[in-house]
């Protein structure tokens, strides 16, 4: 208290002449139209901007809701498609009264990436659901844009990624266009762009080609998105082009993905055993 009457006493004059001047503005602005609608305009003008700033932080937040819900929404339309193909017929008109669907050979599942490298030449992105989210080693990561990667580890919440963006990382692939198939490596250089490898040289390519998954193997689902051919040369050992692509996925910003179960990888990969062991055995 003796701090507060210290102060008013040493600026008694400062704190007068600040309230003669309240009065004489209050007095002018309740007076006088001009400056009344002056300051009404400015307090408008502050008013708004305050305003303005708020709603955009709101929305701001509100987007991540909004996201969150729309990610949801994809993943449940996916998973619908997926049980609606199961359903279609897949022998002849004839046969559609034996035919008995199956369940959904693919299952899709939410994440959110919580970390990722992207100038290493061995990179690895941090997904935010792991066993108890029902991911596991050998699903597949994607986004609406096309291929992220490969899972490679899981604990109890998380999971790593291994992207395509890795030098160790090889994905059987194809030309949409002419179903030439060949195998995507990185290089460790940019993270936009990749390398197709081992396509014949009979092969008609074009720049602008769309490159896809093959399907070829018991990860990936045949056709899922991965780039466009972006140049053409031929290998310097022949025999092969060398076509360089333009990813369609976006590494340094990634946010959301979808990661995708086969379920019918084991029945794949026991039955391609048992015809290696009796190849074997010839």
């Amino acid at each position: 208290m003796r701090d507060i009457i210290n102060f008013i006493t040493t600026h008694a004059t400062l704190l007068l002449f600040l309230l003669l001047e309240g009065i004489a503005a209050a007095l002018v602005v309740n007076y006088n139209d001009y400056h009344r609608s002056a300051f009404l305009g400015s307090s408008n003008a502050v008013c708004g901007a305050v305003m303005e700033v708020q709603n955009s932080i709101a929305r701001y937040f509100g987007l991540s809701i909004v996201n969150d819900r729309l990610v949801a929404e994809n993943i449940e339309l996916r998973n619908k498609i997926e049980q609606l193909r199961q359903q279609l017929p897949a022998a002849a008109p004839d046969t559609v009264g034996e035919w008995e669907a199956d369940e959904a050979q693919y299952v899709y599942r939410a994440a959110r990436v919580v970390g990722s490298s992207t100038h290493r030449s061995r990179n690895h992105i941090t997904i935010d659901r792991g066993l108890r989210g029902g991911i596991a080693p050998d699903m597949v990561a994607t986004t609406a844009d096309g291929v992220v990667g490969l899972v490679v580890a899981a604990s109890e919440h998380y999971a790593t990624v291994l992207p395509l963006i890795n030098t160790s990382f090889r994905l059987s692939v194809k030309l949409s266009r002419t179903n030439f198939r060949g195998q995507l490596v990185w290089d460790g250089l940019s993270p936009r762009r990749t390398t197709m490898i081992d396509v014949p040289e009979h092969a008609t390519v074009m720049v602008g080609d769309t490159v896809l998954t093959s399907g070829s193997s018991s990860y990936f689902p045949e056709g899922l998105m991965v780039g466009r051919v972006r140049e053409v040369e031929m290998d310097k050992n022949g025999g092969f082009y060398r076509l360089g692509v333009d990813l369609a996925v976006d590494f340094a910003s990634l946010g959301d993905v979808e990661i995708i179960e086969n379920r019918r990888r084991a029945e794949q990969l026991a039955l391609e055993a048992q015809n290696k062991t009796e190849e074997d055995e010839q």
